[in-house]
């Protein structure tokens, strides 16, 4: 949603067409690279921990790409490591879930992820739009980079065991 409300906002006229291609592409590349993911994660981000970091990162990486795009190249290629840190981030947070859920409480604990997922997709944009009105996209991104920052330390200092015991 930040892209549609950086090119409305910017007035960059990108067409819906070409909106739509981005995320089209975004939800290809997913699948496409589901498997060589699982291998990039088995070899080199060995652990949840170390997925969620580079996850972030990599999302930060995009959001930065994001505040100098002008042009559709701009946001295809923001959108391509967006991506990336989307194929890193969204399978380690169910599997952190499902193994710190007591035995029998999986499936709540899976909720409540879904739910906070759902939540942040109904009032990020929201939020994003109405920090556009008052201020400027900048603003937007500026707060988007300082909760990827704040994201960032939280899932450092989460050193809570994640195995579950026999």
């Amino acid at each position: 949603m930040v892209i549609k409300h950086f090119c409305t906002y910017a007035r960059l006229n990108i067409d819906l067409r070409s909106y739509s291609i981005l995320w089209t592409i975004n939800g290809f590349l997913i699948v496409l690279m589901q498997p060589l993911m699982a291998i990039v994660v088995k070899k080199w981000v060995k652990t949840l921990k170390a997925q969620l970091l580079v996850g972030v990162t990599v999302f930060a990486a995009a959001f930065a790409v994001l505040t100098g795009a002008e042009v559709f190249t701009g946001f295809l290629i923001a959108m391509l490591i967006l991506t990336v840190g989307e194929l890193f981030v969204w399978p380690a947070v169910p599997t952190i879930a499902n193994k710190m859920a007591p035995k029998g409480r999986e499936g709540f604990y899976q909720g409540i992820v879904n739910s906070v997922a759902t939540g942040g997709r109904m009032i990020g944009p929201l939020f994003g739009g109405i920090i556009a009105d008052l201020y400027s996209m900048h603003m937007v991104f500026v707060t988007i980079l300082c909760l990827f920052v704040f994201a960032f330390i939280a899932f450092a200092l989460f050193d809570r065991s994640v195995e579950k015991e026999g």
